[in-house]
């Protein structure tokens, strides 16, 4: 494990039903989730429920969730332990750990399990350059805009993938609660939390969701985000706050064809 001191940076299972009627089981998938859209998106616990009502227990072993090849999530560990970001079957689990971030992968640890997780499985993606900076609310347009040129239904959820050398973030890992549902000046445990200093390197992997607030997505957003970056020469992951993309960086959508 990578230990990173934030001091030294300026940073069983339960089934659920989508908002979409056409949900059905993960057969094909990981068996025992939830799917919905033609890219077959698992969800395995809600935002309300893990976030705000604290039903934090596991739902589905890591190990599993990358069973199927080519595999792309984002999630919460039981417990709310730490941030769960798949990338082409890679898993980086980061935890807070004195006051810094403990950081584990590419291959997920046997005993890890996942209270929260958005999952999809995408062997071939589209590329969409980007040719200016995009950020906050105008990003989320952009990639329902660009998704829905490419063919895709976007009333459905998707994933996606922004990566390149022009990406900045403000990331935070999660300590026992969600510091987007919580206040954190209420709670002893505190997020680990970082903002890159300038635009650099990094890989975000991220799932829209319409009218999926509670479920797949913090309420007053259509998309959950995480993020891979390097700092100080190591792979660092974390829940993504806010994002901007600028000309260089490329977003990546699922094949339609």
């Amino acid at each position: 494990m990578n230990n990173l001191d934030s001091s030294n940076l300026s940073p069983s299972l339960w089934l659920i039903r989508l908002c979409s009627a056409a949900c059905t089981l993960a057969a094909a998938a990981v068996p025992g989730g939830c799917t919905t859209g033609a890219t077959s998106v698992a969800q395995y616990g809600a935002m309300r429920q893990v976030m705000r009502e604290g039903q934090t227990e596991p739902r589905i072993r890591l190990t599993d969730a990358v069973a199927v090849p080519h595999a792309y999530g984002v999630g919460a560990l039981e417990g709310l332990t730490g941030e769960v970001t798949i990338v082409d079957g890679s898993v980086w689990v980061a935890r807070v750990a004195h006051a810094g971030v403990d950081m584990s992968g590419p291959a997920p640890a046997a005993q890890d399990q996942a209270t929260l997780l958005t999952l999809a499985h995408i062997a071939r993606w589209e590329s969409v350059p980007l040719t200016t900076t995009i950020e906050g609310a105008a990003l989320e347009s952009y990639i329902k805009a660009a998704a829905r040129d490419m063919g895709i239904d976007t009333s459905k959820p998707f994933p996606f993938v922004i990566e390149g050398d022009a990406i900045r973030v403000d990331l935070h890992v999660i300590n026992g609660y969600c510091p987007s549902a919580v206040d954190p000046a209420t709670m002893d445990a505190q997020p680990w939390v970082w903002s890159s200093p300038a635009p650099g390197r990094a890989v975000i992997v991220g799932f829209y969701a319409p009218d999926a607030a509670g479920v797949m997505t913090h309420h007053g957003t259509a998309v959950h985000m995480h993020a891979v970056v390097d700092i100080d020469g190591r792979t660092v992951a974390g829940h993504v706050d806010e994002a901007a993309a600028g000309a260089g960086a490329v977003l990546r959508l699922p094949s339609a064809r």
